[in-house]
């Protein structure tokens, strides 16, 4: 990818986000859209720890680490201070920094170079997984909320996540054009990173905004099973899973007939295995 791509498209500031003008009374009361943010808030904003990895394993990309240093690594973070804002905005009550803390010496723990795929090359294409979950869950979360100072954060930090995952295929079919795995290496790569997606991550997020939020209750489980009911009622209503699919087929290294002939299937069996 020419170093031009590198530059910072140009994009939002956290400034220019009204605050102010949050319809209070629409969200105050919506315990599940807190939790959601919150705990994404948590995620977005600790990209700062994790990028070095990242940076690291990709050692000796000039472009692609400084990409990564200059527009991806601020862009995530600037998602993450933006979410922290509006809940703390909204309920101001929850301790937000605390709860944080809290996560970090748990989730930070995960942030480690074993985690990601040994070749850089499909660490690409497990890159694509992430930004196709955060994409997706980013829109359907704009199709879940009609709070007009929400719906304008969220389609920010979406098109940002888009972005993202536009530059990390482009820098796969770059790499895969020397290396040349094939279908099976790339779709294992898929398949392994699709496995962790909004699992481990997930949890460690909701149990320590539930704890920050509730620290006087117990009962931590049954709630996360009821939060995970209410995020598939979410995914029945609002879910693009026609755009994950597409997003998921686009690095595998086939004919773009052969990817439309298999979208259907693999649409049927993803909604199969997530409403399920």
């Amino acid at each position: 990818m020419p170093s031009s791509a590198n530059r910072r498209r140009p994009g939002w500031r956290l400034e220019d986000i009204p605050f102010g003008q949050i319809d209070m009374a629409s969200v105050r009361n919506d315990e599940f859209l807190f939790v959601m943010l919150a705990s994404a808030s948590f995620v977005e904003i600790l990209a700062e720890t994790y990028s070095g990895n990242l940076i690291a394993h990709f050692d000796g990309d000039q472009d692609l680490t400084g990409w990564l240093e200059s527009s991806w690594q601020k862009e995530e973070v600037q998602h993450g201070h933006a979410l922290k804002t509006y809940v703390q905005t909204v309920w101001p009550e929850f301790d937000w920094e605390t709860a944080h803390r809290a996560f970090c010496e748990e989730y930070s723990r995960l942030c480690t170079v074993e985690q990601l795929e040994k070749r850089p090359v499909l660490e690409l294409v497990a890159r694509c997984v992430v930004e196709t979950g955060t994409s997706t869950f980013y829109r359907s979360l704009e199709d879940y909320t009609r709070e007009p100072v929400l719906r304008q954060i969220i389609d920010n930090i979406k098109m940002d996540e888009v972005s993202h995952y536009t530059h990390f295929r482009r820098y796969f079919e770059i790499a895969n054009a020397d290396e040349r795995q094939g279908v099976a290496a790339v779709a294992g790569a898929i398949w392994r990173r699709l496995r962790e997606v909004r699992g481990e991550d997930a949890y460690i997020a909701f149990k320590h905004v539930y704890e920050g939020r509730y620290a006087d209750r117990a009962g931590l489980e049954p709630e996360w099973r009821r939060y995970n009911r209410l995020m598939k009622r979410l995914a029945r209503r609002h879910y693009p899973y026609l755009m994950a699919v597409r997003m998921l087929l686009k690095p595998l290294p086939m004919t773009e007939a052969l990817k439309r002939l298999l979208q259907w299937p693999l649409l049927g069996l993803v909604r199969l295995l997530t409403l399920g």
